[in-house]
């Protein structure tokens, strides 16, 4: 569900959230998100983004979030993965779409 990543040279941590909750993080669930990092590391970025994806005969929609840490915090990616872990665990639990 949350794997560790790079971007432009910055760790980053994505996690897979439309798979398991069917559904966009919330405003309020990115806030919380980056309250409890941020008593870990002094800046954060969240990017929450839908992707489409397209072939001949399969079409999907994607929703990720990425935790982007300063290249300050290389290195931190693994202590704050189980962090992130447990937000989605707990976000998806509270609210979920089925299909």
């Amino acid at each position: 569900m949350v794997f560790a990543a790079e971007y432009n040279g910055r760790p980053e941590l994505v996690v897979n959230f439309g798979i398991f909750s069917g559904r966009e993080a919330t405003a309020a669930e990115v806030q919380r998100l980056a309250q409890n990092l941020l008593d870990e590391v002094r800046s954060v970025e969240i990017v929450c983004e839908r992707r489409y994806e397209f072939d001949s005969e399969v079409e999907a929609t994607v929703h990720q979030v990425r935790v982007r840490l300063p290249a300050s915090a290389d290195g931190s990616e693994s202590e704050l993965l189980p962090l992130v872990y447990e937000w989605a665990y707990d976000c998806i639990g509270e609210r979920r779409l089925t299909p």
